[in-house]
């Protein structure tokens, strides 16, 4: 502590909590996260989004009604993750406390750390996962120190597959950094490492999903039909199939055989209502959901496999054309670069104990993120040339703790590859991970920026 970049480091950090909370306390709310602390709140389903989420509000909202203590909570996972960042290096640079205090006045961290989504909390746990995986790496030697640090990354790890679905793409990563770290380190058996890393996350998984309180199914709606099985994969590829028959609207269906009826009309209705940008389209026309929904789980299945395996090259281009709005968005604008406030549907606003908010504070902070739209501190571009550079960087140097932040950046990188298969709206926060992975791995490489390695 007496060396003063270091002091300013951790001044900077706590800062950094106190701002967070004084901007956005008690946090921002959207419909979908409104949903998720009712289900925390009633314990009874509402949404299909994973069930752990709703109960880590629904455990912060028993201590305290609402989303204030949650939101301090999930900052001080990203702000403790920051904080270990000079352990790792043997060094502090003053480069290290003016990234962060560049960085303080992003958006990713001046306002979406006070937005109570999924995906913040994933992004949260992901980089202090790898982090903690670095400390041990750092402190390899010390056999309690690093079997420690790595049973809190496998927590981490499978915190963050349970809360984002995708999200278990990046377990790998981090088995392959590990056993990198573990030949590195001078092991005789990094193999058997790297599985370790793979499996005991899996194995959390599974015991945090034992004791994650179960959400019972909501009441049965009247009309039985009107229930939804497999609805994340249903939407896939209602949007797929909408986008294929937007191109060619007269490509033959194989519902057409079972359900000439529904074919006939999603022919009509598709071309008139797709977008690239999000499907939020089809989920707005009552004709098409009646139509898609009629056809059973069998039929669309077959369906979604004909219009890939038919015509690959258009299906990757369309695929490609909704990835571009979520990763190279060409008007952010409609890709909800930043949320404030509080709206969603006034029963589960009643059930989760809120009011609808859009305060004269709430529009301060939306005209300040507005500053970051249409540059590069708000491009998912720029931050994965960032993470690809730094990444880089790091392997040149390829200490332990080097091995474990470059694994971080490509499971990033790999995590927003992902919705090039499944993306179903250009939302700015499905590649926040990726933000937030390239601004700790630079923030990790500027505290020690020389790519010599340290003399131990």
């Amino acid at each position: 502590m007496r060396h003063p970049a270091l002091r300013t480091w951790l001044l900077l950090l706590v800062a950094t909590f106190v701002m967070i909370l004084a901007l956005n306390f008690p946090g921002h709310l959207s419909v979908d996260s409104v949903m998720s602390l009712a289900e925390g709140r009633t314990g009874t389903r509402m949404s299909w989004s994973p069930p752990l989420h709703a109960a880590i509000l629904g455990f912060f909202d028993r201590l305290q009604p609402g989303t204030g203590l949650y939101i301090a909570a999930v900052s001080l996972v990203l702000l403790g993750a920051w904080a270990a960042l000079p352990a790792l290096r043997p060094r502090i640079a003053w480069t290290g406390p003016l990234l962060l205090a560049l960085v303080m006045a992003t958006p990713q961290v001046a306002i979406w750390q006070g937005i109570v989504w999924k995906d913040v909390l994933f992004a949260n746990f992901a980089v202090a996962a790898f982090v903690a995986l670095a400390v041990a790496g750092r402190w390899w030697a010390a056999a309690p120190a690093r079997f420690g640090f790595l049973f809190l990354s496998g927590l981490l790890l499978a915190g963050a597959a349970l809360v984002r679905q995708n999200g278990l793409i990046v377990i790998p990563f981090a088995g392959f950094a590990l056993a990198w770290i573990a030949a590195r380190s001078g092991s005789r058996r990094p193999a058997i490492w790297g599985l370790a890393g793979v499996i005991a996350p899996l194995v959390l998984m599974a015991g945090l999903n034992a004791v994650t309180p179960p959400l019972a199914p909501p009441p049965p709606p009247k009309n039985p039909a009107s229930i939804k099985k497999n609805p994340g994969l249903r939407s896939v590829q209602h949007y797929d199939l909408a986008a294929a028959l937007a191109a060619d609207p007269t490509r033959p269906l194989v519902i057409e055989r079972t359900r000439p009826k529904a074919a006939a009309e999603l022919r009509q209705i598709a071309p008139k209502i797709y977008s690239p940008v999000r499907s939020d389209t089809l989920n707005a026309s009552v004709a098409f959901g009646q139509a898609a929904w009629s056809v059973n789980d069998a039929a669309m299945n077959a369906e979604w496999r004909s219009l890939i395996l038919s015509d690959p090259a258009g299906y990757v281009a369309r695929r490609l054309a909704i990835f571009q709005w979520v990763f190279a968005a060409p008007d952010i604008d409609q890709c909800l670069p930043v949320f404030v406030g509080v709206e969603g549907p006034a029963l589960q606003l009643s059930q989760a104990g809120l009011h609808p908010r859009h305060s004269a504070t709430d529009g301060k902070l939306y005209n300040y993120a507005t500053w970051f739209f249409d540059t590069p501190a708000m491009s998912h571009v720029a931050f994965a040339a960032l993470a690809l550079v730094v990444g880089l960087l790091l392997l040149i140097r390829r200490e332990p703790p080097d091995l474990a932040v470059a694994g971080m950046l490509a499971a990033a990188l790999a995590f927003a590859a992902t919705f090039a298969v499944i993306s179903l709206a250009c939302d700015y926060r499905y590649l926040y991970f990726l933000d937030l992975a390239a601004i700790s791995g630079s923030l990790y490489l500027a505290i020690d920026p020389r790519l010599r390695r340290s003399r131990r």
